[in-house]
């Protein structure tokens, strides 16, 4: 039977979950007839576990990882530098002084789950408010979550799961244990369950309150299953044969971590590195994850040779038959080349990585496969070979993937563009292109790109985000979707303002819903990745020039030409370039109800920088006569930002109302006013109406679509997010 990683937390401190691991791991050993190894993650190394279950003094896992890197000691050896007490337990705290601790990185605590519970069970006393909580939870095989029955207790778990819940935990390894069950006045298990609905779970155990627990423990009787008589004790030995039913996955992150190094996370507060890290780094994580790439390296060439041998066509030409054919020949070619290898032994699921690797840098993308199976990245960048980051829920990360070498990028980047008929070399050193499902990659290489070839994926939801997806993620109120639906229906021009990656293009798709399905609707883009809901649409998408420099195709030139297909509504992408003036034009001329993005932090912004693209065209108009156009042209501005916790959010929708001598007049009708941030770091707030009301509110009920004027009230608001 493998061993375990037995993780014991709860909502708070006071719980009880220490003297649930140690009664635990004492009852675990006696029924596995075998050593168990608790460990102690409390960062300010108070030496609470190791009194509870009676273990008698042992080294750090800093100290140990320390003899490791030091080459003092090996893995195998550790097993027996563990003492433990008469019950067959051992204890580990994080280190020695509580200073010592924050030197533990996500990288040194992984490598020691994953290496650690080949030679024992672990069960791990952590909060969940440790800086390590996340590896933890990951690593884990079974999580028991600890609570009392008490409305705090159970309102800060419901607080942790919906945290877990957004960072796509799973919790089927999660068992719910109720402490001191039974008290007088407490909340019934019953009552605690039902809150546990959201999340399919219930109560799997009830531990009872003990008077006598405190008395053993004041007497250094630390394991309570010396009176085996115990109600307390019952529940502890039921807890334990539910463990035997959780199977080790084997795909935690600490697996990568073990062979390949993981990421090399500074400790949070310090500003350099610390001689911990550089040990360990520079010592046995950083020997395997060069062994790993030598060997990676060797396969693939290999491979390549083989391949050509062959003669082994990897042009599918979009046949999804011919491409499961390609990569089962070529899985079979990766595995015969490791079989060859018999110096170099691995583990099942380190092989299994190796050939999905292999394989998916001679028919994919390499590394960038797996992450752009994950549906939760939104961002992918590339900055040089070795150097990957993401973002995910707006925030960005530094992963553990990388590149051969720059021909590998390179190599990467040919895949991408070959079957749109671009290029990229010396000469055209930048290409824009998207992938087969839709994500908008943009490609730079050297001598522009001084750091090496580099990649940058915008990824798009599977699935377009509908105005309730938008609402459940606090990213619009309700009543700013009703107005903005009534705009659309009445055809109002309306721009989409914000910086780079505020989601600018999301809300497009979503106001685009709100045309009715008998218009016809004529899209322009550079890159195209509006995803229409209706059938009477017709997309068009610029090209760039031709080797030759010739046959370029622009989106102005796309704009003037849509204007002669008989649209109802014209859709830019986005308006970067001269055919803004084509589009305000356009807008003024018959076409009401277009719809454009644009890159602007506030809407005052974004009037200038229409101005600012319009004399890009190359018409020498006067300024007043631009403010004109945009006055008469365009109707409402809808502004986005990406705020300091990673959400995006519609801050403002404005109005225009006029302009004078000097500048374009606005009224602002919504907006999002910020309370502040939670403990989180998470942005709450609220939005409001401004009291203002549109000046073509009138018009509305003449064409059927009034609004109630209770919707512009200025008391009109909700609080989002955390209390305000």
């Amino acid at each position: 039977m493998a061993n375990k990683i037995i993780v014991v937390t709860g909502p708070h401190e006071g719980v009880g979950k220490t003297t649930l691991s140690a009664n635990l791991a004492a009852r675990y050993s006696q029924m596995r007839h075998q050593p168990i190894t608790l460990i102690d993650a409390d960062p300010l190394c108070r030496g609470e576990l190791s009194v509870v279950a009676g273990t008698p003094p042992s080294s750090s896992i800093i100290e140990m990882l320390n003899q490791l890197a030091n080459k003092k000691v090996t893995i195998s050896m550790l097993r027996g530098r563990i003492p433990t007490n008469r019950l067959n337990i051992g204890s580990l705290a994080m280190a020695a002084q509580n200073h010592d601790t924050e030197r533990m990185t996500q990288e040194h605590w992984s490598f020691f789950l994953d290496e650690f519970s080949q030679l024992h069970d672990l069960v791990i006393d952590i909060e969940m408010t440790h800086p390590l909580i996340k590896p933890t939870l990951d690593a884990a095989d079974v999580v028991i979550w600890t609570l009392l029955p008490n409305a705090l207790s159970v309102k800060a778990t419901l607080q942790h799961l919906e945290i877990l819940q957004n960072q796509k935990f799973s919790f089927q390894k999660f068992l719910f244990v109720l402490n001191q069950a039974g008290l007088v006045n407490g909340l019934s298990p019953q009552a605690i369950a039902h809150n546990l609905d959201d999340y399919q779970k219930d109560i799997a155990i009830q531990l009872p309150y003990e008077t006598e627990l405190n008395r053993l423990l004041n007497q250094g009787r630390a394991s309570i299953l010396e009176q085996s008589g115990f109600a307390y004790s019952t529940g502890i030995t039921r807890l334990a044969e539910l463990l035997a039913r959780y199977k080790r996955e084997g795909s935690s992150n600490s697996k990568a971590a073990s062979f390949q190094g993981g990421v090399n996370v500074v400790p949070a507060g310090s500003g350099h590195v610390s001689p911990l890290q550089t040990k360990v780094v520079d010592g046995l994580l950083e020997e395997k994850r060069n062994r790993w790439n030598t060997f990676k390296q060797k396969l693939h060439r290999e491979l390549v040779e083989e391949l050509n041998i062959r003669r082994i066509d990897l042009d599918t030409k979009g046949d999804p038959v011919r491409e499961r054919q390609l990569r089962t020949n070529v899985e079979s070619t990766v595995n015969a080349l490791i079989t060859k290898e018999k110096d170099m032994d691995q583990a099942r699921e380190d092989r299994e990585r190796l050939v999905k690797e292999l394989v998916d840098e001679a028919l994919g993308l390499g590394p960038l496969e797996e992450l752009l199976a994950d549906p939760a990245i939104t961002e992918i960048m590339v900055n040089r070979y070795d150097q990957v980051y993401i973002e995910r829920r707006g925030k960005i990360t530094l992963t553990d993937k990388r590149f051969i070498d720059n021909n590998h990028v390179v190599q990467v980047i040919r895949r991408i563009i070959s079957p749109l008929g671009r290029r990229i070399d010396e000469s055209v050193p930048m290409v824009d292109a998207r992938l087969k499902d839709g994500s908008r990659v943009n490609a730079i290489i050297p001598p522009l790109a001084v750091q090496g070839p580099s990649i940058t994926i915008r990824r798009f939801p599977e699935k377009a985000l509908n105005y309730d997806d938008l609402v459940r993620s606090q990213s619009i109120s309700q009543p700013m979707i009703d107005f903005l639906k009534v705009c659309v229906l009445t055809k109002k021009n309306m721009v989409i303002s914000g910086g780079t990656g505020t989601g600018k293009t999301t809300i497009l798709n979503m106001l685009s819903g709100f045309i009715p399905n008998d218009e016809r609707i004529v899209t322009v883009e550079d890159t195209a990745e509006l995803r229409m809901q209706q059938e009477h649409v017709v997309r068009l998408e610029a090209r760039p020039a031709n080797i030759e420099g010739q046959g370029q195709v622009s989106i102005r030139d796309l704009v003037k030409n849509c204007l002669r297909m008989r649209p109802d509504r014209i859709v830019v992408g986005e308006c970067r370039g001269g055919e803004a003036l084509d589009m305000l034009q356009a807008m003024n001329t018959g076409h009401d109800g277009s719809l454009t993005t644009i890159h602007a932090n506030t809407p005052r912004d974004a009037f200038t920088r229409l101005e600012t693209l319009c004399l890009m065209a190359g018409m020498d108009l006067p300024v007043w006569a631009l403010r004109e156009q945009i006055k008469s042209a365009v109707h409402i501005v809808v502004q986005l930002s990406r705020l300091q916790d990673g959400s995006r959010k519609v801050v403002c929708i404005t109005e225009v109302v006029g302009r004078d001598d000097s500048t374009i007049l606005t009224q602002d009708l919504f907006q999002f006013v910020q309370d502040g941030v939670d403990a989180q770091g998470k942005v709450y707030g609220h939005y409001e109406a401004t009291g203002n009301i549109p000046k073509f509110f009138p018009e509305l009920k003449s064409k059927g679509l009034g609004l109630d004027a209770s919707l512009f009230e200025k008391n009109n608001g909700h609080t989002l997010g955390g209390a305000a």
